[in-house]
């Protein structure tokens, strides 16, 4: 199991309670509620921080189906905590980021979620991913 600890990259203690795996396009998402594509930007023991056309609701709870690098699919349930626009630098296309709070309650297929961030760091990762504090 990866090692988490909860220090900035000054050693600084930070207020998250886990650092968040920034996946450099490694997961693909869909939104099963609404049938809607979203892509992955960051995973955490935590929840997840996603990029979709859609501005969520702070409080909605939603139902997450992830592929992740190896082909397996997972999926999980977690509940909008923040939402902020965003512009992509390349194409000008706005779209919406939002970092979702996994729920303690999920489906009975979804691994638990230490297993998936567990998952998700030991895959071959591209060059670029990191871990941020």
């Amino acid at each position: 199991m990866a090692n988490y600890k909860n220090l900035s990259a000054t050693g600084v203690a930070e207020s998250r309670k886990a650092p968040r795996l920034e996946l450099m396009e490694r997961i693909h998402g869909h939104l099963t509620s609404l049938d809607v594509k979203i892509l992955v930007r960051e995973i955490s023991l935590g929840g997840l921080l996603v990029e979709a056309p859609l501005k969520f609701p702070t409080g909605a709870i939603h139902e997450f189906r992830l592929t992740l690098g190896d082909g397996s699919k997972v999926i999980v349930c977690g509940r909008a905590a923040h939402c902020r626009p965003h512009k992509d630098e390349k194409t000008g296309a706005e779209t919406f980021l939002t970092g979702f709070g996994f729920l303690e309650d999920q489906p009975e297929s979804a691994p638990e979620i230490p297993d998936l961030v567990e998952k998700v760091t030991s895959l071959d990762a591209p060059v670029g991913s990191r871990i941020k504090r």
